[in-house]
C-alpha cells in the first residue's frame, strides 16, 4: 500500500513540475508574442509616416519598394498574429496594388528640400529606414549586393539633404543682407560634397555652389567698402568748432544780457 501511495506521489510531483513547465513555456511565448506584436506596430507606423514623410519622388523607385516590402512583411506578421483581425489582410492587398503601381513608375529629377524641419524630419526617416536595410541584410532577405546599392542610395540622400539644409540657411541670410552669413553656409554645403566627389558626380553642384561663393564674397567686400566709405564722409562733414561756437555765442549773448542789465541798474 505504502508502494502504491509513494508512487502516486512522485506521479503527481512529476505532473505538477511538468505542469510549471508548460505554464512557464506558455507565459514566455506570450510575453515574446506581446513583445513582437508591439514591435510589429511600431514598425507600421513608423513606416506609414515614412511614406507620407517623404517628399513625392523623394526616393527611387527601388527605396520606395523597399518601405512598401516592409509594410507588406508587417502586415504579413501581425495577419498571422492577430487572424482575427480583418484591417491587416486589407492592409496587405492595399499596399501589394500599391508596390506594383510604384513598379511602373520612373524617377525623376531628384526633390530638393528647403524647409529645416522638413529637413530633420527626412534624415530621422533615412535611418530608420538604413537600419531596416541592415537588419534585412542580416536575415539574408537581402544580398550584399542589395543591401549596398540600397545603403548607397541612402547616404547619398542624407548627404543632399545636409546640403540643402545648409543652402537655405544661405539663402535666408542673403534674404536678410548678410552676404558674409550666406557664404558661410553655402561653404558648408560645399565642404560636404567635395569628400564624396570621387567619381566627380558632384562636379556641377560644387561649381555652382563656388560661383555662388565668390559673388557673394565680392558683395561683402563691396559693401564692406561702401559702409568705410560712408563713415568717412560722415566723419568729414561734421565741423568740431560747432558746437564750441555755438556756446561762445551764447556766452556772448548772455554776457549781452548781463551788461544792459548793470546799464539799466546804473541808470
Amino acid at each position: 500500500m505504502s508502494i502504491y501511495i509513494v508512487s502516486s506521489i512522485i506521479l503527481l510531483l512529476v505532473l505538477l513540475a511538468a505542469y510549471a513547465l508548460i505554464s512557464q513555456a506558455i507565459e514566455r511565448r506570450r510575453v515574446h508574442q506581446k513583445r513582437l506584436l508591439t514591435a510589429l506596430k511600431v514598425r507600421q507606423r513608423n513606416f506609414r509616416h515614412m511614406l507620407t514623410g517623404f517628399p513625392p519622388h523623394f526616393l527611387s523607385s527601388d527605396l520606395t519598394a523597399v518601405v512598401y516590402r516592409a509594410l507588406i512583411d508587417t502586415c504579413e506578421q501581425l495577419n498571422k498574429l492577430e487572424p482575427h483581425d480583418a484591417t491587416h489582410a486589407a492592409d496587405l492587398q492595399l499596399l501589394t496594388d500599391q508596390l506594383n503601381a510604384i513598379k511602373q513608375t520612373a524617377n525623376t529629377q531628384r526633390v530638393r528640400l528647403e524647409n529645416p524641419e522638413q529637413i530633420k524630419e527626412i534624415r530621422q526617416h533615412l535611418q530608420e529606414l538604413y537600419r531596416f536595410v541592415a537588419q534585412q541584410e542580416a536575415l539574408k532577405a537581402l544580398t550584399k549586393v542589395q543591401a549596398a546599392a540600397f545603403t548607397d542610395q541612402i547616404k547619398r540622400l542624407a548627404l543632399q539633404s545636409s546640403v540643402d539644409g545648409h543652402v537655405a540657411q544661405a539663402k535666408k541670410a542673403q534674404q536678410l543682407g548678410k552676404p558674409r552669413l550666406a557664404v558661410h553656409y553655402y561653404g558648408l554645403a560645399r565642404k560636404l560634397l567635395l569628400p564624396e566627389n570621387a567619381n566627380h558626380a558632384y562636379d556641377k553642384q560644387i561649381a555652382q555652389l563656388s560661383a555662388l561663393i565668390d559673388k557673394l564674397e565680392q558683395k561683402a567686400t563691396q559693401q564692406t567698402t561702401a559702409d568705410v566709405n560712408s563713415e568717412e564722409k560722415m566723419s568729414a562733414e561734421e565741423d568740431p568748432n560747432k558746437a564750441p561756437t555755438s556756446l561762445n555765442k551764447e556766452w556772448d549773448k548772455f554776457g549781452d544780457e548781463d551788461e544792459w542789465k548793470k546799464k539799466q541798474l546804473y541808470d
